[in-house]
C-alpha cells in the first residue's frame, strides 16, 4: 500500500497533497516578517489526522478532539484519499456529516459501505497474506494500521514504548500484531490472548457471584455455601413433612391454640379415666365383703331369753337373710354392669387420648419446624422462600464450581503454553536474529557513536500476562530523544523487513513529532537513510512533521541536506502561522 494523494470535496480547503517516494515532510515554516510567531497549532498534526480519518479512525471528541473541533470549518466537506496496492488505484471518501458511511472502490467503481463492513474489507485488502502460517483476522485492521500511523493525540504520551504503540491495548493483544508484522507465527501468542480473555471474562463473574452470595447469605466460599445448601435441604424436608401431616380442615386454625386445647382434652380424659378406674376398683372391692350369717348362733342367743322368742327371731331372720341374698345378687348385677360401662368409657377415652396425643405430636413437630409460623399459609410461604433460596444457592454454587473449574483448566493450559513458548522461541531464534540484524544496521546508521549498540529480543516471561516479551533497547534510552529513537528504529526495521520479504503490508510510516527533542544529527541521519533506500529502488514513504529551526551547520551531517531550503523541497505540505491548514484557528 502506497499513498497517492489527499484532498477535499466538493471544494478544496487546502491544495491537494501528493505523496512521494522517500521522505515526505509536513513542514512548519517560519515567516520572514514575524519569525517569532509560533509554529504550533498551524495544522501539521491535523493534516495527519485527515489521513487517519480516511483510513477509518474513530471520529469523536474523545478519540480525536483536535479534528472533531475543526468540524465547524470542514463539517460539510468530504476527505478523499487515493492509494495504490500493487498496480491498482483505490479511492476512499469519508465525510464529517455522516462518518459511519464511507465510499470506497477503484476509480470509476465506487460503492458505499458502513464503517464496520469497510474495516473488514480493508483489513483483508491491505494485510491478508496466504503464506503467513499464524493467526490473522481482518477485524485487526485498525490495530495494525495504527502501527504505520503514529499521530500525536491531544494530552497523550507519544513514542514512549515502540512495543506498546496503542496505549489502550493490552500487551497480550498487541503482541499478536507485532508477531504478525514481524512475520513470526503468532499462534501461541493467540492462545495466550484467548486464555487471558477467558480469564478476564471469568474472574469478574466469579467475583460477582461470591459478592452476591456473601451479601445475601453471609457465606464466604464454596465450602460454606455447600453447608448452607445441606442445611436448607434438611429444613425443607422437615417443613414438607410437617405440611403433609397437617390436616387440611385445620389449615387456617391457630396451631398453638389447638395444641393447647388438645393438651387440655387429654388432661380431662386422663382425669376421668383415673376417677372411673377408682370407681371400678371400689366396685370390685365390694364383691369381697362377707355375706354369710350364722342362724344357729343367733337363735341360741335368743333361746336363753325365751324359746318362743327364739323361734320367732329365727323365722324372721330366715326371711331377712333370704331378702339380703336376693338384694346382694341384684347389687352384684348392677355393679357388674357399672364396672363394664366404666371400663368401656375408660377404653374409649384411651383411644381418644391416643388420637389426641398423635395429633398433638404432629402439631408440636410442625410448630418446632416452622420457627414460629402461625398457620399453614405461612408454612407454605416459608417453604417457598427456603426452596427459592436453595435453588438460588444451588444455581450460583453450580455456576461458581463450573467457572472455578474452567478457570483452573485455563491456568493449566497457560502453564502448558508457557513451556511451548520456550521451545517455539528456540525454534525461531534464526528469524529473531535476522530481524535484529536489520535493527542493528539502522541503529548504526542513525546513531553513529562508536561503542554503542542496540539490542532486540523476544523472550519468554512467565511474570507477564503475555508470557513473552518483545523488547528493543538502546543506550541512554530513558532520555526523551533517545527513547523516541527506539520507536524510530523499530518501526523502520519492521517496514524494511516487510519490503525485503515482499509482504502485503503498507509501504509507509507516519511519525508525527518524533524528532521533537531529538538530536539534529540523528534527524539528518534518518533523512539520509530514507533517501538512500529510495534511490536504491525501495518503494516506501516516510511521512513526518518538522518545524523550521534556523540554519543547520555541517557538524550535524551531510551539508547537501542541512539547509531549510532543502527541507522545503522535500515537503509535501508547507504551513505557516499565516497560512494554516484550514485558513484559521479552530
Amino acid at each position: 500500500m502506497i499513498l497517492s494523494k489527499i484532498y477535499t470535496e466538493p471544494f478544496p480547503i487546502f491544495e491537494p497533497v501528493k505523496f512521494r517516494n522517500g521522505i515526505n515532510f509536513i513542514y512548519g515554516k517560519k515567516e520572514v516578517k514575524n519569525p517569532k510567531n509560533s509554529l504550533n497549532s498551524i495544522g501539521k498534526s491535523t493534516f495527519l489526522d485527515l489521513i487517519d480519518f480516511c483510513l477509518l479512525a474513530s471520529f469523536n471528541k474523545t478519540h480525536n478532539p483536535r479534528l472533531f473541533s475543526a468540524t465547524k470549518l470542514i463539517g460539510e466537506l468530504t476527505i478523499v484519499l487515493e492509494f495504490k496496492i500493487g498496480e491498482i488505484q483505490y479511492i476512499i471518501k469519508r465525510g464529517f456529516e455522516n462518518p459511519n458511511s464511507v465510499e470506497f472502490g477503484t476509480i470509476g467503481n465506487i460503492e458505499t459501505y458502513q464503517l464496520k463492513e469497510l474495516k473488514i474489507l480493508l483489513g483483508n485488502l491491505i494485510f491478508r497474506q496466504e503464506e503467513y502460517d499464524g493467526k490473522f483476522y481482518s477485524s485487526w485492521y485498525r490495530g495494525l494500521i495504527s502501527f504505520f500511523l503514529k499521530v500525536q493525540k491531544f494530552k497523550k504520551e507519544q513514542f514512549v514504548d515502540p512495543v506498546k504503540y496503542i496505549k489502550e491495548v493490552s500487551e497480550v493483544e498487541i503482541n499478536l500484531f507485532h508477531l504478525f508484522l514481524l512475520n513470526i507465527n503468532n499462534e501461541l501468542a493467540y492462545n495466550v490472548f484467548k486464555y487471558r480473555d477467558d480469564q478476564k471474562r471469568l474472574k469478574p463473574s466469579i467475583k460477582e457471584i461470591k459478592r452476591f452470595v456473601n451479601e445475601k447469605y453471609g457465606l464466604n466460599d464454596i465450602k460454606e455455601t455447600q453447608s448452607e445448601i445441606n442445611k436448607l435441604k434438611l429444613e425443607i424436608k422437615k417443613l414438607q413433612k410437617a405440611v403433609e401431616t397437617f390436616k387440611l380442615g385445620e389449615q387456617y386454625e391457630d396451631a398453638e391454640v389447638e395444641a393447647n386445647q388438645l393438651t387440655a382434652n387429654i388432661k380431662e380424659f386422663l382425669y376421668e379415666n383415673h376417677r372411673d378406674r377408682a370407681k371400678v376398683e371400689s366396685y370390685k372391692n365390694s364383691f369381697s365383703l362377707p355375706e354369710n350369717i350364722s342362724l344357729r348362733r343367733i337363735t341360741n342367743i335368743y333361746k336363753q331369753v325365751s324359746e318362743e322368742l327364739a323361734v320367732q327371731v329365727k323365722a324372721s331372720l330366715k326371711e331377712a337373710i333370704e331378702f339380703r341374698k336376693n338384694l346382694s345378687e341384684s347389687r352384684k348385677d348392677f355393679i357388674g354392669q357399672e364396672i363394664e360401662k366404666l371400663e368401656r368409657f375408660i377404653s374409649e377415652r384411651e383411644l381418644k387420648i391416643q388420637e389426641f396425643e398423635e395429633k398433638r405430636a404432629k402439631l408440636f413437630y410442625f410448630l418446632s419446624t416452622k420457627e414460629a409460623i402461625n398457620d399453614l399459609t405461612e408454612a407454605f410461604y416459608n417453604l417457598s422462600e427456603k426452596q427459592n433460596n436453595l435453588n438460588e444457592l444451588e444455581g450460583n454454587s453450580r455456576i461458581l464450581i463450573d467457572l472455578t473449574s474452567e478457570l483452573a483448566e485455563i491456568e493449566t493450559e497457560l502453564n502448558k503454553t508457557s513451556l511451548e513458548i520456550i521451545k517455539f522461541l528456540e525454534h525461531i531464534s534464526d528469524s529473531i536474529t535476522d530481524f535484529y540484524e536489520i535493527v542493528s544496521t539502522i541503529f548504526e546508521k542513525i546513531y553513529i557513536t562508536k561503542g554503542e549498540s542496540s539490542s532486540f529480543s523476544i523472550t519468554p516471561n512467565s511474570k507477564k500476562n503475555s508470557l513473552l516479551e518483545i523488547d528493543l533497547t538502546t543506550p541512554d534510552m530513558f532520555g526523551k530523544g533517545k527513547n523516541q529513537g527506539r520507536t524510530l528504529i523499530y518501526d523502520l526495521s519492521v517496514l524494511i523487513q516487510n519490503i525485503n520479504q515482499n509482504r502485503n503490508m503498507p509501504r509507509f510510516l507516519v511519525h508525527d513529532g518524533i524528532f521533537d527533542g531529538v538530536d539534529k544529527a540523528h534527524f539528518l541521519a534518518v533523512w539520509e537513510f530514507v533517501e538512500n533506500m529510495a534511490q536504491k529502488g525501495k518503494q516506501f514513504q516516510y511521512i513526518t512533521t518538522i518545524n523550521e529551526e534556523g540554519t543547520l551547520s555541517e557538524k550535524f551531517g551531510n551539508k547537501d541536506l542541512i539547509t531549510p531550503n532543502k527541507i522545503e523541497e522535500n515537503s509535501i505540505l508547507i504551513l505557516t502561522p499565516n497560512d494554516k491548514l484550514f485558513g484559521s484557528d479552530f
